[in-house]
């Protein structure tokens, strides 16, 4: 009797176990899908980043410095 309580326990805490691993194992391939998705995001936008930055031609306009800050911009102009 006890060994058939014993035996019926040691199925359960295997069920328990199996089941629990499982579940662990469905998290970390979740997540790892879920960082997977973030890196290929990062590397699409840094890719359409590059092509649009390669749309300009280099040496257009006032030598390729129309995108810098003009940092007098709201002075009087006196400098």
């Amino acid at each position: 009797m006890i060994s058939a309580l014993i035996g019926s326990r040691s199925r359960q805490d295997k069920a328990w176990k199996d089941r629990e691993q499982g579940s662990e194992a469905q998290y970390a391939r979740q997540k790892e899908q879920e960082q997977l998705e973030a890196i290929r995001q990062r590397q699409m936008e840094q890719a359409e980043a590059e092509a649009r930055r390669q749309e300009k031609p280099y040496e257009a306009g006032f030598g390729g410095q129309e995108d810098l800050e003009d940092r007098y911009a709201t002075t009087s102009g006196e400098h």
